[in-house]
């Protein structure tokens, strides 16, 4: 039963030490800000950007950890120039996404910002306890726990300076502040945050997985559902708590600390090798229970590990194919990539393909191309119709393909390449859309 827990609790104490690590600072930095403060990324990855693994050159972020204890958040979205693509997913402390207002469902009606002048779309993310009346004009958006993840995401069209600079100024239009202080007239200024000099730096993962024990977690577990309702409701799952002395918190029922140990070792083996689902050719991705998860506790911790924030596959997917970048001779490999006439990604949004050298960060080249597919459509075969994207390190013969499709990957080791699919039409991915094979000097190839 301890081993059960563990897996269930894996998520939660995951995303806490993600949030004590994210809010550690007195003001907001590059990389971290106070509690229901936004977080701005105003830049597109680079390949010298290691902060996190896998980045988009698609989208610029924002992000929060927000907590809802005192008073709701009103969150403000304004409203962007037709065919921008924005998503802001919102998570519990469970890692449910709750919440996922976009431009192609924003939910509420724009409205006038008392403050700035600007069209916005306002929402109010409330508390699980939270009673009172909200603001005309302000949508409600009910949370489960009062910990919440805010991970927005804002298209760019291209990545020149001009784009860039106009995402940014969407983003100094968004606000972040407790619905007390809404209809303000712009004056709102934030309370500091602290920074606690003792608080872990490790990635949060490696101070879970590796740096906290088996009976730390149970007592950080512990400790955390003592403000944290679960969602769902499980009373097989609040009676193994009870009984194992974890909620309500009773020492005496604990079992020693080595069967804590071993249910984290058990915990982690079971999560570890858990398959979300089988390959489509030769493409891994979850196509369900993925953003939400219900009861299923193993699945939502292995995309905890995998992928923290994940979204809800109607708003995003993201197939991945991994391989080598050169023979047994070291030979650099030519990969192709073809959709066949009319059968390019079904989405209602945008796609793109990026590449990942062997540490899953872009891969570095003179050309600066690191995703294809998005800024420019990739040119079509002329008689076939169909679209043939080049994998390769070195261009393509044809200089009118080098453009928009061509995707650079390193001459040697291994490299990976994930096509991102935003607002997907589910119901067409895999059974009428499976990603196509790709192809190595005329074999197929899967990960």
């Amino acid at each position: 039963m301890a081993t059960e827990v563990y897996v269930f609790g894996y998520p939660l104490v995951l995303m806490e030490l993600t949030r004590r690590l994210e809010t550690n600072t007195v003001e907001v930095s590059s990389s971290a800000a106070p509690t229901n403060q936004l977080l701005q990324h105003t830049a597109l990855a680079t390949p010298e950007t290691k902060e996190v693994v896998r980045p988009n050159v698609d989208t610029l972020y924002t992000q929060a950890w927000l907590d809802l204890t005192a008073e709701p958040m009103v969150l403000e979205v304004p409203v962007m120039d037709e065919g921008r693509y924005w998503l802001m997913e919102i998570l519990d402390a469970w890692t449910n996404v709750v919440g996922d207002p976009s431009s192609l469902n924003p939910l509420a009606a724009p409205v006038t910002d008392p403050a700035t002048g600007a069209e916005v779309y306002s929402y109010a993310l409330t508390g699980p306890d939270w009673q009172g009346e909200l603001p005309d004009g302000v949508h409600q958006l009910p949370m489960p726990t009062n910990t919440v993840w805010l991970l927005g995401r804002t298209e760019v069209f291209d990545d020149s300076q001009a784009e860039i600079q106009t995402v940014n100024g969407y983003q100094d239009l968004m606000r972040l502040l407790p619905v007390s202080a809404w209809p303000n007239d712009g004056s709102y200024d934030p309370p500091d945050g602290t920074y606690d000099p003792d608080l872990p730096t490790a990635p949060p993962s490696d101070q879970l997985n590796v740096t906290m024990s088996g009976p730390e977690f149970f007592k950080e577990l512990a400790a955390l559902l003592t403000r944290t309702p679960l969602n769902p409701q499980d009373p097989w799952m609040s009676a193994a708590l009870r009984d194992l002395g974890v909620f309500p918190y009773d020492p005496a029922k604990l079992p020693s600390d080595e069967r804590l140990e071993l249910a984290k070792n058990h915990g982690l083996v079971l999560i570890k090798n858990h398959k979300a689902s089988e390959p489509v050719n030769g493409w891994t991705f979850t196509r369900t229970d993925i953003g939400y998860y219900g009861l299923h506790y193993l699945q939502r911790a292995y995309i905890a590990a995998i992928g923290l924030g994940a979204n809800l596959p109607e708003d995003a997917l993201y197939p991945s194919i991994s391989g080598a970048a050169a023979d047994s001779t070291g030979a650099p490999l030519r990969y192709t990539l073809t959709f066949p006439a009319g059968q390019l990604p079904p989405v209602d949004a945008f796609w793109s393909l990026t590449a990942y050298d062997s540490d899953s960060f872009l891969v570095e080249n003179p050309d600066d191309i690191y995703a294809i597919g998005h800024y420019t459509p990739p040119l079509a075969d002329p008689v076939t119709g169909a679209t043939t994207l080049y994998v390769q390190a070195e261009p393509p013969a044809d200089a009118a393909l080098q453009t928009a499709n061509w995707l650079p990957i390193p001459t040697s080791g291994n490299f990976s390449v994930t096509l991102r699919l935003y607002a997907p039409r589910t119901d067409d991915i895999p059974a009428s859309w499976p990603p196509p094979l790709v192809q190595v000097k005329g074999r197929h190839h899967s990960a």
